[in-house]
């Protein structure tokens, strides 16, 4: 690297450290039931749960068949739509939510299997699992949590991480990162893809960009999947 890129990337990362300073991360008590249900979401994107089961299209049957789990943990698992869907597939499910009103929120069928805890931090569940999801949680995190996080994430799975997230639009460097209030007031973090996957890289995980392309079968852009490297 010679003088004129060292300095482009200081300032990158100087520009970075700028942005990390003045996040704040978003309290719990933010995703409450006006948060899963209100009026404020366009297009009738509720938590309800029929709601979901129509977003959600074949993405359960997918999860189903491209990863073949038998164990699944759903990390940032809001009210539990997507636990329960997987569970009427037969899958043996948990979750984790930091928002007490989220496990409140969901069906009885999986509440009791929803732990009410940090993302950011590992928690004893007494085994891993064979599949770790994480969707549209990401992005509601300072970049300090999305690293702690990562690195949770990672310790949870024996096998695969699906994630997804929304990400910076147009990054100019591997560090850029931005926010996307226009959708969320609580989209703190919008990562470049290639830092995220770099930072699940760094946990032990290999990208599968096969898994990748089966998942994203809307086409958003948004999915990340990895393997744990034996």
């Amino acid at each position: 690297m010679g003088p004129v890129e060292q300095i482009n990337f200081r300032e990158q990362v100087e520009k970075l450290e700028a942005f990390i300073a003045g996040q704040k991360p978003v309290e719990s008590e933010h995703y409450d039931d006006e948060y899963f249900q209100g009026e404020w979401r366009e297009g009738g994107n509720s938590y309800h749960i029929e709601t979901r089961r129509k977003i959600e299209g074949k993405n359960p049957e997918n999860i189903k068949e491209i990863f073949q789990p038998k164990t699944v943990l759903d990390v940032g698992c809001g009210p539990g739509a997507l636990m329960l869907f997987l569970q009427e597939l037969d899958l043996d499910v948990h979750g984790i939510d930091f928002s007490a009103a989220a496990k409140q929120m969901a069906p009885e069928a999986v509440r009791d299997k929803i732990t009410t805890g940090p993302v950011t931090e590992h928690v004893d569940l007494g085994r891993t699992f064979d599949l770790v999801i994480c969707r549209e949680v990401l992005e509601h995190l300072t970049v300090l949590q999305v690293r702690q996080t990562v690195q949770s994430l990672a310790r949870y799975t024996s096998k695969y991480l699906y994630v997804t997230t929304r990400y910076h639009p147009e990054p100019e460097s591997l560090l850029d990162v931005t926010t996307d209030f226009e959708t969320d007031s609580s989209h703190v973090t919008c990562l470049n893809k290639e830092l995220l996957r770099t930072l699940f890289v760094l946990e032990g995980m290999r990208s599968r960009p096969d898994l990748e392309e089966k998942m994203d079968w809307k086409n958003f852009g948004r999915v990340l999947v990895l393997e744990k490297v034996q």
